[in-house]
């Protein structure tokens, strides 16, 4: 009998469990889709996924030429463009966006394995909402990038590894290989999971399915880097090995890194493509550490916000040395290997000048661990602990929605970005900077579809049209004269641009701008211009 209504209570917490989950999934789908960017053409690093991609289904094959950094994402977009209609770009990009979205909330279901595995059920699933919720992970899916498949990868991974039998494990080395496609440091994954397989596993026949394992990596990755290389044979780059040709887009990168510590940073180098690191005959090994560390403290301290920084306090304390868990085990050593090694590309990243938090967001799966088992130790001291869930919970989507609204961006002013970048490209190909003008080649992209350009000598999407920056110039007249030579003849005034401030002020002192464009006459919330150059008129008003 007791063990019938063991086996009751047992189903019925299987199904509350899946119910809430299923409640957290739609959670996730729906404040993302709530910040659906419509009719916003991707202009971040997904730009050159959509490209990559919609050239693999236009050609049949991979596109020749471009450079192949972490097309899997692109890959995978491909798969969907192939039933899409491939005629209207930016529907396409809605796919890209929602592909993204979806992932990136599909993610919550291998964390859920995970965090069992640290706490009981109820904390489990404050465990899943606390990651469906985090506003970077949330505002990133949107923007269409590789991360939310790497992300989903990674985190499917460790679960997989984690559950240690065979089928698993065969798994885990098939999303390592899948991760390291998407984003190759995802590459990085086989050394903790190597030496935590051998932590645990030490016998002669364990020893052979590693090795099955390892030649599982090899049959995924080394055809696909075949092809890649095929795709860029005409693409050589130097290396430690002398001039090659192709890349495969994963050892080349993973090399690249080493290379230019070696050449630019302990052997002083100059490297003139570089902001940093174009000083001659000069070690810069010191600066390179402090700059990685300082900035790794920084975005980690960072990617607390909003509301982990209520939850870390003591936890990392209580994780490791509570009573209850006298030691480090298998498990917890397994994330905290995991997330270490997976840090050394923001380390390098950080250290090269590249602030961007998204390198640290591979801690996101401990983070969630550490809160959870955190606050799940306070509340064994506390009667009301259901309550407590339900004020956690509250205070947790409030704070995420103010943090998300106030780091989203302005879609209106996205979307006259990309009308005025419209307008731009119908008068000239060349123009000043300007806020939000990276929706000028989005533009072209458009306009010509599906006529997509080939690809330059570096690999990049080629763009005949000519940005002049203005961030060093508090004058018109000085701007003008920088950039004649080399073809300006019409600027852009928007609010955001401080050089144009003379302008507002005093626009009777440039009878030479003749105006062309202004959306006030189209009733934008934003105010942009575009202006012609006279120069017989300019050179009049300079005499």
């Amino acid at each position: 009998m007791k063990k019938l209504l063991s086996q009751k209570s047992y189903y019925s917490e299987k199904k509350q469990s899946i119910l809430f989950l299923g409640l957290i999934l739609s959670l996730g789908l729906g404040i993302r889709f709530y910040y659906f960017p419509i009719d916003i053409p991707i202009v971040t690093d997904g730009f050159f996924s959509f490209v990559y991609a919609t050239k693999t289904v236009f050609e049949g094959g991979l596109p020749i030429g471009y450079a192949v950094t972490n097309t899997g994402w692109s890959n995978f977009l491909s798969l969907f463009f192939v039933f899409a209609d491939t005629t209207d770009p930016l529907r396409l990009m809605d796919i890209q966006r929602t592909l993204s979205i979806v992932l990136s909330t599909l993610t919550v279901i291998p964390a859920f394995f995970i965090f069992r595995k640290f706490v009981d059920t109820r904390w489990v699933l404050f465990g899943s909402f606390l990651l469906v919720i985090e506003p970077r992970l949330l505002l990133m899916s949107l923007e269409g990038i590789n991360y939310s498949l790497f992300f989903f990868l990674f985190v499917l991974t460790i679960a997989l590894f984690l559950k240690r039998t065979n089928i698993s494990l065969f798994l885990s080395f098939v999303c390592i290989a899948c991760a390291a496609l998407v984003r190759y440091e995802g590459l990085l994954l086989l050394i903790p999971l190597s030496i935590m397989y051998f932590v645990k596993f030490k016998d002669k026949k364990s020893i052979c399915k590693f090795i099955g394992l390892i030649f599982v990596l090899i049959i995924i990755l080394v055809p696909i880097g075949i092809l890649r290389m095929q795709a860029t044979e005409n693409y050589c780059q130097e290396s430690y090995f002398g001039i090659i040709c192709g890349q495969d887009g994963i050892s080349n990168k993973i090399l690249d890194g080493p290379r230019f510590v070696e050449k630019h940073v302990i052997s002083g180098i100059p490297d003139s493509d570089d902001l940093i690191y174009n000083v001659k005959d000069k070690s810069l090994l010191d600066h390179f550490v402090f700059l990685s560390f300082t900035s790794l403290g920084k975005f980690l301290g960072l990617a607390l916000f909003p509301f982990f920084i209520f939850f870390i306090g003591l936890s990392l304390i209580i994780f490791i040395a509570k009573r209850k868990f006298p030691k480090l085990d298998y498990e917890k050593i397994t994330i905290l290997l995991i997330t270490c090694i997976l840090l050394l590309p923001a380390i390098y990243a950080y250290g090269r000048g590249i602030e961007e938090i998204r390198y640290v967001l591979v801690a996101m799966p401990l983070v969630c661990i550490l809160s959870v088992y955190w606050t799940s130790v306070i509340s064994e001291k506390i009667t009301k602990d259901k309550k407590i869930i339900v004020v956690l919970i509250i205070l947790v989507l409030i704070s995420s929605i103010i943090f998300i609204e106030y780091k989203n961006r302005d879609l209106t002013h996205d979307r006259e970005s990309f009308l005025i970048s419209q307008e731009i490209i119908k008068l000239t190909d060349r123009t000043n900077t300007f806020d939000q003008d990276g929706y000028v080649k989005t533009a072209i992209l458009i306009t010509d579809w599906p006529n997509i350009p080939n690809p330059n000598e570096v690999g990049k999407l080629k763009h005949d049209f000519d940005k002049f920056p203005t961030e060093k110039y508090n004058s018109i007249k000085k701007f003008i004269l920088d950039f004649r030579e080399s073809g300006l003849e019409y600027l852009v005034v928007d609010d955001d641009n401080k050089m144009f401030d003379e302008f507002r002020q005093e626009q009777k002192d440039h009878p030479y701008l003749i105006k062309k464009f202004d959306s006030n006459d189209f009733d934008f919330e934003n105010h942009f211009m575009i202006y012609e150059i006279d120069y017989k008129l300019f050179d009049n008003n300079d005499k």
